[in-house]
């Protein structure tokens, strides 16, 4: 069985969390990744590393698109139980 579903029994990190609280998580979780890519990408941009640097710079940079992605995950499961998920798709 996925770690995903095993989460899916377990009650969700956020449930006893109003909106608001939720949201301010969000962005304090969303910041450390999305600055880091930032500078990742600017050092990759700008070449300012050396060549046996850039497979731990593409390293760092898959783990925090990782950290984001488990974000999206946590976040969607958190609007499909509190009935907020978007019926637009």
């Amino acid at each position: 069985m996925s770690s995903e579903s095993n989460l899916s029994h377990e009650p969700h990190p956020w449930i006893e969390l109003t909106p608001r609280q939720v949201l301010d998580k969000l962005l304090n979780e969303i910041y450390t990744p999305v600055s880091a890519l930032g500078s990742e990408v600017d050092r990759l941009a700008s070449g300012s590393f050396e060549d046996d640097e850039l497979m731990e710079l593409i390293g760092q940079i898959r783990e925090n698109v990782n950290v984001l992605g488990r974000l999206v995950v946590t976040l969607k499961r958190y609007t499909n139980e509190q009935g907020l998920e978007n019926t637009s798709e």
